[in-house]
């Protein structure tokens, strides 16, 4: 049993290592950070100057911001559309808590139907991850007691 528990941690540690070596891309430029958002912050200008701005508005007074922005009229944000509950799209609620929080996004959300079924999507996925997980280290185990015995 040592030795699985000292085989696991070590397997953690020299993954935990080889992630480590990449300490140069975590340095911040910050006029870099500047130069990106110059674009960004132009457009919230625009739109804080004018509050009733649309993306069809928007997109013939200004095309080339569009175009070099890569601005598209609708978000494409699949796991979080709709009703988020408590600020947590409902296919994470069903992942995280399972059957539970299939009730809880149900519930919350006046009986929504659509809402439900992201959830129960997020428990179906969170229930094959978890699955393939324990098996994954029950024959991770059994090997390992297998070659120590």
């Amino acid at each position: 049993m040592k030795r699985v528990v000292f085989t696991l941690v070590a397997i953690f540690f020299m993954g935990v290592s080889a992630f480590a070596s990449n300490a140069d891309l975590f340095k911040l430029d910050y006029n870099a950070v500047q130069q990106e958002f110059t674009e960004l912050n132009v457009l919230a200008d625009m739109v804080e100057a004018n509050p009733d701005m649309t993306y069809s508005t928007l997109a013939v007074t200004d095309a080339g911001l569009v175009e070099s922005m890569s601005l598209v009229p609708t978000a494409a944000m699949p796991l979080a559309g709709g009703d988020a509950v408590l600020g947590i799209p409902s296919f994470w609620w069903g992942c995280a808590l399972g059957i539970v929080g299939v009730g809880v996004v149900y519930f919350l959300t006046d009986q929504d139907a659509d809402e439900a079924k992201k959830a129960l999507w997020g428990c179906v996925a969170g229930t094959v991850v978890g699955t393939i997980l324990y098996f994954v280290l029950i024959i991770g185990a059994f090997g390992a007691a297998a070659t120590a015995g």
